[in-house]
């Protein structure tokens, strides 16, 4: 009868268990908005932890956090102040240019076979985009708060990072705190190198993009080498959002022009495959190309773009749990590379 007692039990442990770890997700899911914005705080801790590392060689911790907040606040301001004419002029010109492009555009697809139906339809799909302006508006605002937000809680984070280790490693069983502990340290060693290996990228990839549509006689260089190198954070689709509006731009100055800005993109995008990726990323962290397109794939229906934006750093993670937690210690193997 008593060694009865605990195989009855058995199954409403487990019951709780799982309303627990449901009710776990449940939560997730709700607030998966928050919690992608926590992860996006990580990635900025990381970026802080190169110059606060740097700094607390002679200065305590916490004035190397302030220092850098600082600058960081006085180098937007100062960049802004330096380039917003810049940018305000080409934005203008982009926008004015931007309906004569969609015009010739049009008007080939128009000319194609089976075209006229499409072309058809471009006035009811500017009307329906000039109907989301305001809400386009107050997502901008409320993705600047939400910047805002990441950084403070970024300096936070790299502010006392053994504290917020310390309180996860607290929960976690004695029997797999060395597991805990390795983990750790592979995680936040993968993303320093990726987020190192990135902001190489994003100024090399911004950089040459910018100077090739300079060189091609495209008005608005600058703007669009800057969207390059946001893009850029993004593998692959950033890739082509950011040359869409290059292209256009082109478009509505010549034909010709849109053929050199294509020749530049691809040039550029060339360089990125032959030589940014061998010699900065894959020295940082290789992630396979179909990977990386199914991950942001998935994150980005699920998580709407959000998700596209923070996917690579998440399978990134990802990828570095699985090869230590399942391939080395469960199966006793070595993670293929």
């Amino acid at each position: 009868m008593d060694a009865a007692a605990p195989s009855a039990k058995r199954p409403i442990r487990v019951g709780i268990v799982l309303i627990c770890v449901v009710a776990l997700l449940a939560a997730l899911w709700l607030a998966r908005e928050i919690v992608l914005l926590g992860f996006l705080g990580i990635l900025i801790a990381v970026v802080f932890s190169f110059p606060v590392g740097w700094l607390s060689r002679v200065l305590p911790r916490g004035l190397a956090v302030i220092a850098v907040l600082l600058a960081l606040v006085g180098g937007t301001v100062g960049l802004g102040l330096l380039i917003a004419p810049t940018l305000s002029r080409e934005y203008d010109e982009l926008k004015k240019r931007a309906p004569a492009a969609i015009e010739k555009a049009r008007d080939y697809v128009s000319r194609s076979p089976g075209g006229q139906q499409l072309a058809q339809r471009g006035p009811e799909a500017v009307k329906k985009a000039g109907e989301k302006a305001v809400p386009a508006f107050l997502a901008l605002v409320s993705g600047i708060t939400g910047i805002v937000l990441v950084i403070v809680l970024g300096a936070f984070l790299v502010g006392q990072p053994d504290v917020y280790r310390r309180g996860v490693r607290s929960m976690i069983p004695p029997a797999h705190e060395e597991e805990f502990d390795e983990s750790w340290k592979r995680v936040g060693g993968t993303l320093r190198r990726w987020v190192g290996g990135i902001l190489v990228a994003m100024t090399i990839m911004g950089t040459l993009t910018a100077v090739g549509l300079k060189i091609a006689g495209i008005e608005e260089w600058f703007l669009l080498g800057v969207l390059t190198f946001l893009g850029t954070f993004v593998p692959y689709v950033g890739a082509v959002a950011s040359a869409v509006p290059g292209l256009l731009a082109a478009l509505a100055q010549s034909p010709r022009h849109a053929l050199y800005a294509a020749v530049v993109y691809l040039g550029v995008h060339i360089v990125e495959g032959y030589l940014v990726e061998p010699l900065v990323m894959r020295r940082a962290v290789e992630i396979k190309p179909a990977l990386l397109l199914f991950g942001q794939g998935i994150f980005s229906a699920v998580f709407g773009l959000m998700g596209t934006v923070v996917a690579t750093p998440l399978i990134v993670c990802g990828q570095t749990l699985i090869d230590y937690l399942w391939v080395e210690r469960k199966l006793a193997k070595t993670p293929t590379k």
